[in-house]
């Protein structure tokens, strides 16, 4: 089970949030994000027109709370954390995100767990070997998906055929994972699409 912060940009895309979600569901991760990830992504969602006011945008973000309620780090835990990952970073817009993966090591969310995986597409921004040395572990979230499909294909199966079924548009396999490459998860769509026409998992 991995600790796993996921950057808005991760978040953005319905298909990927709703795997990294039903992963959690099923024991792989623990997916956490905190007020100001879901701050940025309700903007990204309003900006980009996903979502058509602040409102609806902020209606988004409670479902995601429901959906996960142990997923949110607060804000003050988070802020507590800034200066000791500032260094760290190569971008200061960013610096909220590292430090919400900093406080789940420091604060103890997980007794003796040394690294929490940290899922970006905006990789540039994080100054990758020195969070390393504090414990956060940077990766793209196609890398990440990617990797956890090979070490548990049938689970990671698992989880994309739950989200599937929670879909009202009632999706066949082909089209999710079309949904999924549009994110940005490409090879881990490929992966999957792979093993499911070889049939050795379950889409």
């Amino acid at each position: 089970m991995i600790p796993v912060v996921a950057d808005a940009d991760t978040l953005f895309g319905a298909t990927t949030r709703g795997l990294l979600i039903h992963l959690d569901y099923q024991g792989l991760i623990r997916l956490h994000w905190s007020p100001l990830i879901l701050d940025e992504l309700s903007r990204a969602l309003v900006d980009t027109g996903r979502k058509p006011d602040t409102d609806s945008a902020r209606h988004h973000e409670n479902l995601m709370r429901a959906a996960l309620p142990q997923a949110e780090i607060p804000t003050r835990r988070v802020q507590a954390r800034f200066a000791s990952v500032a260094p760290a970073m190569r971008s200061a817009k960013d610096i909220h995100v590292a430090a919400c993966a900093a406080a789940i090591l420091a604060d103890g969310y997980y007794p003796g767990t040394q690294v929490v995986s940290l899922v970006t597409k905006n990789t540039r921004d994080f100054g990758i070997r020195k969070l390393a040395a504090l414990g956060i572990a940077v990766q793209r979230p196609d890398t990440f998906l990617l990797e956890q499909f090979q070490q548990g294909p049938t689970s990671v199966a698992s989880a994309f055929a739950a989200l599937r079924a929670t879909l009202r548009s009632a999706p066949e396999p082909d089209q999710l994972l079309e949904r999924l490459a549009a994110d940005g998860q490409s090879l881990t769509a490929a992966a999957l699409h792979d093993a499911w026409r070889q049939g050795a998992v379950r889409l």
